[in-house]
């Protein structure tokens, strides 16, 4: 039966890249030749990502193997073949020679001594060889066991589900990708730690224009009860996990692109892989938030053949709805469904006793910082969120962190066991490792309102209510008699305590945020209470003189 066109157009557009439908083949074994892309573009599919191409090479010394359960509906391998960097950028190219009507992914993933430069290169030369789209793989539950890199005394960078579950190594990628090359960027991540809607927000804020998943998951499939240390897979002696995906995962692919719907909002775009055979799988995959689909298992199974049926029956239940757009469709489920959280408490089964119930850390200090928030994402090495957590209430936070007296350090209930976090010191590294990596606190500042706001003097007082009235919207010009800000911080509290470089980059940060700063000017002296009243809506003043 020849292939009708009007069957497989549905057409979608993600950053600037117009598929013909929202349907590529995923990356896998049947997007490793140029007769595979070809057939692809031949059977009407949208895109294509080219099969894994990993560098440098690794060893594996097994032989792939490969199982299909039908009542189970698990498709299982264990090993399989890779693209090296020169097979993948030469398929690349013969693709995109080969090929006019399909989008073309590269799907890279370094595993060698460069760290993010090597990201860098390998995204650089698929570009120059034709990709229409880079994807990075963060994914792969199969290459944690074989591929692993220790770089210096730490950890990574690592490959596939190992480096997927490291959010600010993944950050770090995705940041110097997007900047070094100008096609789009898409991000595969692992659901493996149970993290991938945190891992595809810090994706989306490093540049990533579409972030997704794999649903596959590395599992053992079942025992060989006769003889338990025997391979239940025919050809293969040694008992080993199973990389496991088709229909039986789908319920954990709709969760994890819901996930990441959920948290990240109705703007972003997503890309949905897991378990689809057929135009209804497809539109639960749409309802759950997915822009694009990727199906992998099912070209293994079927061929590429069932994709213009599929797009068909699809778009005939799309009609007859009253959704108006594939758009539309992807906030649909998560808007509605109702989170554990939420069915937990009825009310009049449950009242709160203590509406300012907080953590004794915090409620010792006198500005109410989060320590109990951002030692937790110290602690699961989310070193950004946490710098944003402790910036986000109060300025000035390098300062306490060298000359800060503690309170939390005492009320800490860790010490009822053995010894008190030393919470100054976390918030310390924190601070320094902002600035040696460039970040900024986010400020959220209100719309203007219009109105000025005069602060008299510039010191721990002055400087907190000049940040707070620019947050709340109001245009903020701070005076000070000596010709630098800081009062009794720079005047009294001597270096060896606080550093004046620490000092300046606080003021700094309040400058960029918005802060006009005027100097060598003494109330009484160089200005009148009366001559500011007639400039400024309100006066506020820390000053002692």
């Amino acid at each position: 039966m020849q292939l009708r066109k009007r069957d497989i157009l549905l057409p979608v557009e993600i950053a600037g890249v117009r598929f013909r439908n929202p349907f590529y083949v995923a990356s896998g074994p049947t997007t490793m030749t140029v007769e595979q892309l070809m057939r692809i573009e031949e059977t009407g599919w949208g895109g294509a990502s080219l099969k894994l191409t990993i560098d440098p090479k690794p060893y594996i010394n097994r032989h792939p193997r490969y199982a299909y359960y039908d009542r189970d509906g698990i498709l299982s391998f264990t090993t399989e073949r890779r693209l090296t960097f020169e097979e993948g950028l030469r398929l690349m190219e013969a693709g995109r020679r080969s090929t006019r009507e399909i989008v073309l992914f590269s799907n890279i993933t370094y595993a060698g001594s460069e760290g993010v430069e090597g990201w860098v290169k390998m995204a650089r030369k698929f570009e120059a060889a034709g990709a229409h789209v880079n994807e990075l793989n963060m994914c792969c539950p199969n290459m944690s066991y074989n591929v692993e890199l220790s770089e210096g005394t730490t950890a990574g960078p690592r490959t596939g589900a190992s480096l997927g579950q490291e959010l600010e190594l993944v950050r770090e990628i995705v940041q110097a990708v997007k900047a070094a090359t100008s096609i789009p960027l898409f991000v595969k991540l692992t659901p493996e730690g149970g993290g991938i809607a945190r891992v595809a927000q810090a994706c989306y804020e490093a540049g990533a224009d579409a972030v997704g998943t794999t649903a596959n998951r590395l599992a053992i499939h079942h025992v060989n009860l006769d003889d338990p240390s025997r391979s239940p897979v025919m050809l293969q002696e040694e008992v080993s996990m199973h990389c496991m995906s088709s229909t039986w995962v789908r319920p954990l692919a709709l969760r994890d692109v819901y996930e990441i719907r959920r948290l990240n909002g109705p703007s972003v775009k997503i890309t949905g892989t897991g378990g689809i055979r057929d135009w209804k799988s497809a539109a639960e995959m749409f309802l759950c938030g997915a822009n694009l689909i990727g199906i992998c298992a099912e070209t293994l199974i079927s061929g590429f053949g069932f994709l213009p049926g599929l797009v068909r029956d699809f778009k005939i239940w799309f009609e007859k709805q009253s959704y108006g757009s594939l758009e539309a469709m992807t906030s649909v489920v998560p808007s509605r469904i109702t989170a554990a959280p939420d069915v937990t408490l009825y009310a009049g089964h449950a009242r709160l006793k203590d509406a300012n119930l907080v953590a004794p850390c915090v409620y010792a200090c006198p500005a109410s910082v989060p320590a109990q928030g951002y030692i937790s994402k110290i602690a699961s090495g989310e070193f950004r969120k946490a710098y944003e957590l402790l910036t986000a209430g109060n300025p000035l936070m390098s300062i306490c962190a060298y000359i800060c007296n503690h309170p939390c350090e005492e009320a800490c209930v860790r010490g009822q066991k053995d010894e008190a976090l030393r919470i100054r010191d976390l918030k310390r590294f924190l601070v320094e490792k902002a600035v040696k990596r460039g970040w900024k606190p986010r400020t959220r500042i209100a719309k203007c309102n219009g109105d000025s706001v005069a602060v008299v003097g510039t010191g721990p007082s002055g400087l907190t209510a000049a940040w707070l009235l620019l947050q709340a919207g109001y245009r903020v010009t701070a005076y000070e008699s000596e010709q630098e800000a800081g009062g009794m911080l720079r005047f009294a509290v001597p270096a060896f305590r606080l550093p004046e470089q620490v000092l300046d980059h606080e003021i700094e940060n309040l400058r960029a945020a918005g802060i006009e700063f005027a100097f060598g000017t003494t109330l009484g002296e160089d200005m009148s209470l009366e001559k500011l009243r007639g400039s400024q809506a309100a006066i506020l003043t820390d000053y002692r003189g």
